[in-house]
């Protein structure tokens, strides 16, 4: 049996070069990368355009370019090429020459891999000119190759069929590209120092694209976008030359951030699975911050006292695990590990100052930084020291960051961990590499990663990366807030003391003035105790303003909050409706019964008296569907009594009857679920003042039961279940135990009050996603804070403890 081989059409090569590069900016890119991977450290690439200008009907002038004279020069100082690399690698289609040797001699990780890079000339014109001249060439001994790519189009050709020319040739660079540009090369200085100089010189010549100002402005664009960051330290400059516009372009700057308030810095090792973090801040006023708010630091542990404020920049590692909040199986070991290692270097560069508090923030100059992050924003992908697109492109929030704004809105001193950094205020470059990072691949039309497993993960890390930055700069901010919160009670407080004082004395005045035109002046000095009778009266008629304006504030309040009670109720109440589907779905299996009920009931007639196992049978399932009933009935009056009016106002709130309630409401679904109820009330028939919504108090305990059911669901033991409430006054506060025996606290929190961030949960998905809401422990939190309280998790032996405790006043 005869064995014949594949012959490959001249055209296929074309499909492969010209459709491979979907524009001709994108091919210069390619190239340039080149010199990149030949070990360069500088790039020129040079557009000669001759235009000619022409005047319309109208009288303007417009620029007509001579596109048959114009070529385009791509010249570096790298390697260069002899003859054995130029037949063996640069004519070979596909080859894995950057694959088997990925790094070059300067120690740079080559950015190709397909082997199809020198198509990128046949995307800008029909003839391709290299003159290069390689490592240890005597005597400029180089080489000249030339390629006429129109022999592509010959459709009866097969690939074995082209040709290009190869000649040896002396290469003196700058008698070369005088003789090929025809002018001053002053820009080119520097460059090629000596004679010897090795590497190459590209001409592209026959142009298919007009290069008008503006595409060439956007190549200029994309250089900056693309290459290297001076963050990376990476010696290859790269420089545009526009012979016809001298002035236009020169060297192509990239993105460096001298100018933030926050730097963070990540690297993740995936062998170890850790993450280094270094931070540093640059927000602050340190010079208003030691002058004016010195003592709020007084108690203040590292990171966030004043000395690591003043230091600007701390270190510290962390687990992935207790980063991304994961149990750390097999697979998710995996998944970790094949993510592979990488850097991430992030920015945060606000626009302006806000004075709606006096935080010590450093002045900036807005303008200027919105300019550079309109230029250099975005969170950026570089592979091997090039960009990866379109990731930080302006209309690219691949993050997501813009979502989790809108989903958390609050300022970033308000509250520990809810705040969201704006898109649009950062900037960063995260590094890859094609060896330690094989399973983040490009897409194959080069625009993008292919969105696998890997790069879910990568993804993942990055985000959580980031948020460790907005909590920190809430933590940083919220004593701020706090003092500011201070400051304005004491404020209102003098304020109430100050119009209470001016209306006692004004209801005095006009009493003396009343009783001297009643009883005349001589009478008035005879009363020796009219000076310490107007002091007492005074004082009581300011005690009693007080108590009025205090109640009027309070009124105020409680409107205020009314609405953010009802928000807070309405959301723990749809956290609970994820354990209401759990008996939903034991309704919906239980509910193709009724057909077997009827298929029963059919058979029966009145007379058919043996069949007493039917009746029985039909009972059953009567009977079933009756506790259903009493399941769906519980659950939609516990949902219409959560949100009755009277829960929505503050009122006296007596501990002891408000639990009795909640057991009661309780009961029935713990005794489908088996789970026991210990109450241990210690403050029965005590006398206490305590005012709340009850509404709020319906958010603690639906959260923490909520959290018990997914506790004991999650066992793997078949035990006793058991909640436990403990209720007593110790000193001037009300504290509440709650308890279960449950999974417990889960391990990935490094420290237990992470459980009170906002949209921190431990419930996953197979690809680490979360699957939890993460608001319940949060809501928790919000409700003991507003209401001046405090709360502390436990350590109990087995299962989750917590402490609230409330102030009161004892009657």
């Amino acid at each position: 049996m005869a064995k014949i081989p594949f012959i490959v059409s001249a055209r296929a090569g074309k499909l492969l070069g010209r459709e491979n590069f979907s524009n001709p900016e994108g091919a210069i890119i390619e190239l340039v990368k080149n010199s990149y991977d030949a070990d360069a450290q500088n790039c020129v690439v040079i557009f000669n355009v001759p235009f000619k200008l022409e005047a319309d009907d109208e009288g303007n002038e417009n620029k007509v370019l001579l596109t048959h004279l114009a070529n385009i020069f791509i010249i570096d100082n790298g390697e260069g090429m002899d003859d054995t690399i130029i037949k063996d690698f640069w004519m070979k289609i596909g080859t894995g020459n950057k694959e088997s040797n990925s790094v070059t001699t300067k120690e740079r990780v080559k950015t190709g891999a397909k082997g199809i890079g020198r198509f990128a000339l046949d995307r800008l014109g029909y003839l391709a000119e290299m003159w290069t001249l390689p490592k240890a060439a005597k005597d400029n001994d180089g080489f000249k190759w030339k390629m006429d790519w129109n022999q592509f189009d010959e459709s009866d050709k097969s690939i074995s069929e082209i040709k290009a020319d190869l000649d040896d040739c002396k290469v003196d660079f700058k008698k070369i590209l005088t003789k090929e540009i025809g002018q001053d090369l002053g820009f080119l200085s520097g460059i090629f120092d000596t004679e010897a100089s090795t590497g190459t010189i590209l001409k592209i010549s026959n142009l298919k694209d007009q290069w008008f100002d503006e595409e060439i402005g956007d190549v200029f664009k994309s250089l900056e976008a693309l290459i290297p960051p001076k963050e990376l330290e990476i010696p290859f400059e790269v420089v545009l030359h526009h012979l016809q516009e001298g002035n236009a372009y020169g060297t192509v700057d990239t993105a460096f951030f001298n100018d933030f308030d926050y730097k963070l810095t990540a690297k993740y090792d995936s062998k170890k699975l850790m993450v280094e973090f270094e931070i540093t801040r640059n927000e602050l006023d340190l010079e208003i911050v030691r002058r004016k708010f010195s003592s709020i630091y007084r108690n203040a542990k590292a990171p966030y006292n004043l000395q690591t404020l003043e230091e600007k920049s701390f270190q510290y590692s962390k687990p992935i695990d207790k980063l991304l909040k994961w149990d750390l199986d097999d697979k998710n070991k995996k998944l970790l590990k094949e993510v592979g290692s990488f850097n991430l270097t992030f920015y945060y560069l606000k626009f302006a100052v806000s004075r709606k508090e006096d935080y010590p923030f450093k002045s900036l100059n807005a303008k200027e930084r919105k300019s550079v992050l309109d230029k250099f924003g975005g969170v950026k992908i570089y592979r091997d020291s090039f960009r990866v697109r379109p990731y930080g492109d302006p209309d690219n929030d691949w993050l997501k960051l813009g979502a989790r704004v809108a989903q958390s809105p609050a300022g970033a001193g308000q509250r520990i961990g809810d705040w969201r950094v704006r898109p649009e205020q950062t900037a960063g470059i995260i590094t890859i590499s094609r060896n330690a990072n094989p399973m983040l691949v490009d897409k194959s039309d080069r625009g993008s990663l292919q969105e696998n497993d890997a790069y879910d993960t990568f993804r993942l890390i990055i985000i959580q990366v980031i948020h460790e930055f907005e909590v920190d700069r809430s933590k940083v901010l919220n004593v701020y807030y706090k003092y500011f919160d201070t400051q304005k009670k004491i404020q209102k407080e003098e304020e109430i003391m100050r119009r209470a004082l001016v209306l006692a004395d004004r209801i005095v005045l006009e009493r003396q003035n009343t009783e001297e035109k009643i009883y005349g002046k001589e009478i008035k000095k005879l009363d020796l105790f009219a000076e310490a009778k107007l002091v007492e009266e005074k004082r009581a008629y300011q005690e009693a303003f007080i108590d009025t304006f205090k109640v009027i504030e309070d009124e105020q309040a409680e409107r205020d909050n009314e609405e953010i009670v009802q928000v807070r109720g309405l959301a723990s109440l749809g956290l609970i409706m994820s354990s209401f589907s759990h008996e939903l779905k034991e309704v919906r299996n239980s509910g193709n019964e009724v057909k077997s009920l009827k298929k029963i009931y059919e058979k029966l007639t009145p007379k058919e008296k043996k069949l007493i196992e039917a009746y029985s049978d039909g009972n059953d399932i009567i009977q079933q569907l009756d506790e259903n009933y009493e399941k769906i009935r519980h659950w939609v009056d516990y949902s219409l009594t959560a949100i009755k009016k009277d829960k929505r106002k503050r009122g006296k709130l007596n501990f002891s009857a408000y639990v009795g309630t909640l057991c009661t409401t309780w009961a029935k679904i713990f005794k489908s679920r088996d789970i026991s109820l210990v109450l241990e009330d210690n403050t029965k028939g005590l006398n206490y003042s305590f005012r709340a919504f009850e509404m709020d108090m319906d958010t603690i305990f639906t959260n923490l039961i909520n959290n018990s059911f997914d506790s004991f669901d999650a066992l793997k033991k078949v035990q006793e279940r058991k909640i436990s409430i403990g209720l007593e006054i110790i000193n001037d506060d009300i504290e509440i135990t709650y308890s279960d025996n449950g999974k417990g606290l889960s391990e990935i929190f490094q420290e237990k009050e992470e459980i009170f961030l906002p949209f921190t949960t431990s419930k996953k998905d197979r690809k680490g996603n979360d699957i939890g809401t993460g608001l319940g422990m949060y809501l928790v939190k919000n409700v003991v804070d507003d209401n001046n309280g405090e709360i502390s998790i436990l350590s109990p032996p087995h299962g989750f403890a917590i402490k609230l405790s409330f102030p009161i006043r004892k009657n």
